[in-house]
């Protein structure tokens, strides 16, 4: 019996291990779908408007930092967006980290509409 209780006491041990590993890992799946819902909440059926631009960019980060904080990881996040008429023009963006790789990542997705197109960033850094 004895055995049988520190046996289940170390799957409990583990698992609680386990957890506490993932709860450290940035999934880029969960933030993705985080960031779609919220430019599409925020930008879908809009217009070009660039009246507009500062009030979009302020509500798509604001937003995407409280779905993100929600979440109840141990993350510190950045969060940028670029607002943009569509034009035909190209838009570039790099970046570059150093950090740990086990933990920390980043997503960036872009929304695009018939008149606009928005790229989100989420980097999310282990606490």
């Amino acid at each position: 019996q004895v055995l049988s209780v520190l046996l289940f006491l170390a799957a409990l041990l583990t698992m609680d291990e386990r957890d506490n590993e993932e709860a450290h890992v940035f999934v880029a799946d969960e933030v993705q779908v985080i960031i779609e819902k919220v430019c599409k909440a925020c930008l879908a059926e809009q217009g070009f408007l660039h009246s507009k631009i500062g009030q979009w960019t302020a509500t798509i980060v604001e937003n995407c930092l409280k779905e993100l904080s929600a979440i109840n990881k141990p993350f510190k996040y950045v969060v940028t967006t670029t607002l943009t008429q569509k034009t035909g023009a190209s838009v570039q963006t790099a970046t570059s980290q150093y950090w740990d790789t086990a933990n920390d990542n980043y997503v960036a997705y872009k929304y695009e509409t018939n008149q606009m197109q928005c790229l989100t960033t989420v980097y999310g850094i282990s606490i």
